[in-house]
């Protein structure tokens, strides 16, 4: 009997790809993607948790 060849699997893609500006959009930090790999289940249902940045976390 042949041996199967496994095919090749395909590149995951990101769930989500960043580019931040911190200037107005002079320059830009590096691109970073997310996958469902790097995601906290939560997210993967559509619940996004509360934000923790110093702005918003003085909020009610």
């Amino acid at each position: 009997m042949a041996a199967q060849a496994e095919a090749p699997s395909a590149p995951e893609r990101p769930l989500l790809t960043l580019r931040v500006s911190r200037d107005s959009g002079r320059t830009y930090e590096p691109e970073k993607r997310f996958y469902s790999r790097d995601c906290e289940p939560s997210l993967l249902n559509g619940v996004m948790q509360p934000c923790e940045c110093p702005r918003c976390v003085g909020k009610p």
